[in-house]
């Protein structure tokens, strides 16, 4: 009785699943085509981090570097935009079935 006329969705929520659904879909599209060398540039960076780090622990063999891989980002690239897209259809079906 005290929410009946409260059936529509906030357009607050709606706001903020259309915004997140389009930041990831953009993110996720440069990461996964790397748009303009993003995910090269990241990857670059990663392994030279992860690199000082072992040298700081004394170590001077390689580091691991699966996890900074141009393949495993554009593999985040991609699920990152399938989430986006499955958050703009969330707000949509919001928003449509009020």
């Amino acid at each position: 009785m005290l929410a009946a006329g409260a059936h529509d969705p906030s357009p607050v929520l709606l706001s903020v699943f259309l915004l997140a659904g389009l930041v990831a879909v953009w993110a996720g599209v440069n990461w996964a085509f790397d748009v303009r060398g993003i995910a090269t540039r990241r990857s670059e960076r990663i392994r030279r981090r992860n690199a000082d780090a072992w040298a700081a622990m004394g170590r001077l063999d390689g580091s691991p570097t699966m996890f900074g891989s141009v393949g495993y980002l554009r593999f985040l690239g991609v699920l990152m935009a399938f989430a986006g897209l499955v958050m703009l259809l969330a707000a949509y079906a919001l928003w449509r079935l009020g």
